[in-house]
């Protein structure tokens, strides 16, 4: 298997090290590269974005300081890191960097699916801890610390803002990499069938895998996540290979 960089974009109000645990359980041809938001964890000093637009122009710099134009690469992004992905791969084709060997969509609705949920980025204080519960594995020490609580909500509700102002717009051509979408089973935030509307976005094959988890299964199905993309990864490198 050639040697490819693996891009892991997290979720909203997560950081990237959440992905850091994956390296001994990846391959070791699969380089693992956290993108870390403006905003947060080592980039905390930096100014939040709050639109998919400026995030994923913000990621697209830096991919492009870890890899150069026909370098293999994948993507996997969770949640709100899908709808990222998705607009980052037709800027980095734009780009010159050439198609993902894969992209791992994971607790994300297909773009194109109307998010029919009530706006909570300006709720006021005590209403946006509320709809957060919805998620899940929030932690509760943020709302009773008030240096986390004063770190945290700020990233919060600019993230919120960007996955709720989202507008998709239809694209020219469909992605042509292979598609692997991940979910949970009891995560109330989307239904399987909006999950499932990723096929429409690809013109190569789509896998999907279900998880016995919430929204947030990404935190302890470490394994089965990690195998899955070895999995497809070498699958993908064995494709190219036959097509080459």
């Amino acid at each position: 298997m050639v040697p490819i960089t693996l891009f892991f974009i997290p979720y909203a109000g997560g950081s990237a090290s959440v992905s850091f645990k994956w390296k001994k359980l990846l391959l070791p041809q699969i380089k693992l590269v956290p993108l870390e938001l403006a905003g947060r964890g080592i980039r905390s000093g930096e100014t939040l974005k709050d639109s998919i637009e400026e995030m994923s122009d913000d990621l697209l710099h830096k991919i492009g300081q870890e890899i150069a134009p026909g370098d293999p690469y994948a993507i996997y992004g969770h949640s709100m890191g899908t709808m990222i992905a998705f607009e980052l791969y037709y800027k980095l084709v734009a780009g010159g960097y050439g198609e993902p060997a894969h992209l791992f969509v994971s607790g994300g609705r297909a773009p194109h699916v109307p998010r029919n949920l009530p706006w909570s980025h300006d709720l006021p204080a005590d209403k946006f801890r509320t709809d957060l519960q919805r998620y899940g594995q929030l932690s509760e020490a943020i709302f009773y610390n008030q240096e986390l609580y004063d770190y945290f909500m700020p990233v919060l509700r600019a993230d919120f803002k960007a996955v709720e102002t989202y507008k998709y717009t239809a694209k020219p051509e469909p992605l042509h990499c292979p598609i692997t979408a991940l979910t949970g089973l009891a995560d109330h935030t989307m239904t399987l069938q909006e999950v499932e509307a990723w096929v429409q976005h690809t013109d190569q094959e789509f896998r999907m895998f279900t998880f016995d988890g919430g929204h947030f299964f990404i935190q302890d199905e470490m394994e089965r996540i990690t195998h899955i993309i070895n999995e497809n990864l070498e699958r993908s490198a064995v494709i190219n290979r036959l097509q080459h």
